[in-house]
């Protein structure tokens, strides 16, 4: 969707259809309509329950140059969070009515008008996102301009850029994620760093398997090898200004996970695709902060495979060593994510990075704890802990932090090897603590290091009013919000 600002008054905006955002005040930008429009439009905001229960759609009588004007009620008291899910509620419920192709929106005033810029333009942008990537026929036309009606000036021109890349990058990372595995392999987000590295003049580093093998990486090398599809580890760098401290972003890249020998239920493979949304919310955000943020100095490491069962596989009971010489012992197959971040982060280590996040859709058990609307947080660092939420807090994304207490640690204690990386069949409680318990003994305790378990979040078993089902691109907007206050 293409962004532009107009300042010209509502009446006079050429678009198919204006955007109405209705508190119990009209908004400023309104008061030069039609009184009978006023009138009829004041008359619909007093018909209307709620916003999440309803919209209306009047047509002009020539009142307008628009044709249509879409209503939504909004109560005063909305914050910022509500505010972005009434605007992707404003984007989807405009796609799906087909009120585009060109759209004006007229802010609320409830918010400062730039953060509620910002907000309106990624809202409306992620909103009308539909995953339509392999159907024949469209079943909804496209939103393809969107014009905000807003004085214009040196910032908000810098306001709308940004939120303008940062939404259509975050519909670019779930097209990513709703990719069939069969087409979004290794290889294939392979090549979509590379494009990004040429696009924003990164440096890429791609290392196959045995290039993996010949680095001590035995934990990624393990789960690698039961897949006839090659498989990667990336490391991207964007060379901004040295400084004393140095950004490392990790993603899991698991383009399906059947689960291996430990082999999951046909209906749970179903999403499996989607293991690797940790990787597109990373690539998606080093895109973003390489143009938004040209002077940081920061990397992505990115483990790419899959997690297929074969002659070849990795078995439960092995004993596998990552790259720090920390041995694990293999409870279970399907607890493979864990193993090829603990080489990521031992690599990111390596490379000297001060700062890491890494980002999973690790375990069901973060799931279960705080359902498909909050991301898991885990840390080492409080100061590192406070950045994240802030960032969060700002992207609009629900982030809790869980805890790490020492005593967890007995949790993957290992009799035979110095980690289990699962309880085996029999399970455990806190299995995302489990994970996090684990990933933490990859990184020294000198680095700031956070865990983000996507697991919930980053899928959407069903259509809301504010977004598609499938991929949402959960905690890329925190990551590009960290970077930039970074």
């Amino acid at each position: 969707m293409k962004i532009r600002i107009s300042e010209q008054a509502i009446p006079e905006i050429e678009a198919n259809t204006i955007i109405i955002l209705l508190p119990s005040r009209l908004p400023e930008a309104l008061q030069t309509l039609d009184p009978a429009l006023k009138n009829r439009i004041d008359e619909a905001r007093q018909a209307m329950p709620l916003y999440t229960k309803d919209s209306i759609v009047l047509l002009s009588h020539g009142e307008v140059k628009a044709q249509k004007l879409f209503l939504l009620k909004v109560p005063d008291n909305a914050d910022s969070f509500e505010l972005r899910q009434i605007y992707s509620q404003a984007g989807r419920e405009a796609r799906l009515r087909e009120l585009g192709p060109d759209v004006a929106i007229a802010l609320t005033g409830l918010l400062d008008p730039l953060m509620e810029a910002e907000i309106a333009v990624e809202g409306l942008v992620q909103g009308s996102y539909l995953p339509e990537l392999y159907k024949t026929e469209k079943a909804h036309k496209s939103l393809e301009n969107l014009i905000l009606c807003f004085s214009r000036t040196f910032e908000i021109e810098k306001i709308v850029r940004k939120a303008e890349l940062v939404g259509n990058t975050q519909n670019y990372v779930r097209d990513l994620v709703n990719e069939p595995a069969s087409r979004a392999t290794p290889l294939f987000l392979v090549e979509e760093a590379k494009r990004i590295a040429s696009e924003t003049g990164s440096r890429i580093e791609v290392l196959s398997l045995n290039d993996a093998e010949k680095m001590g990486m035995g934990a990624f090398s393990a789960v690698a090898r039961g897949s006839d599809q090659p498989a990667f580890m990336v490391k991207l760098h964007h060379p901004g200004e040295d400084g004393a401290q140095k950004l490392g972003l990790v993603g899991k890249g698991l383009t399906f996970d059947s689960g291996g020998l430990s082999l999951k239920p046909w209906e749970s493979m179903t999403t499996m695709k989607s293991d690797m949304a940790g990787a597109a919310a990373v690539l998606g955000a080093f895109r973003v902060l390489s143009f938004l943020r040209p002077e940081l100095d920061f990397m992505a490491f990115l483990p790419l495979t899959e997690n297929l069962p074969s002659g070849k596989s990795y078995k439960p009971g092995d004993v596998v060593r990552a790259m720090n010489g920390k041995t694990i012992e293999v409870l279970s197959t399907d607890a493979e994510g864990r193993l090829i971040l603990a080489d990521a982060l031992c690599w990111a280590v390596k490379e000297g990075v001060t700062h890491i996040v890494d980002v999973a859709t690790l375990t069901g058990a973060c799931i279960i704890a705080l359902g498909h609307e909050t991301t898991g947080l885990f840390t080492n660092s409080e100061a590192w802990r406070k950045q994240i939420l802030m960032a969060a807090l700002k992207a609009g994304e629900r982030v809790w932090e869980l805890p790490m207490f020492p005593e967890y640690k007995e949790l993957i204690r290992s009799e035979i090897a110095d980690l289990a990386n699962s309880a085996g069949r029999s399970g455990a409680p806190a299995g995302a603590i489990f994970g996090a318990m684990f990933l933490k003994e990859f990184v020294p305790e000198e680095i700031a290091w956070a865990h983000m378990d996507i697991a919930g979040p980053s899928w959407l078993p069903k259509s809301s009013k504010t977004m598609a089902s499938g991929a949402t691109g959960a905690s890329f907007r925190t990551l590009v919000e960290l970077g930039l206050s970074f």
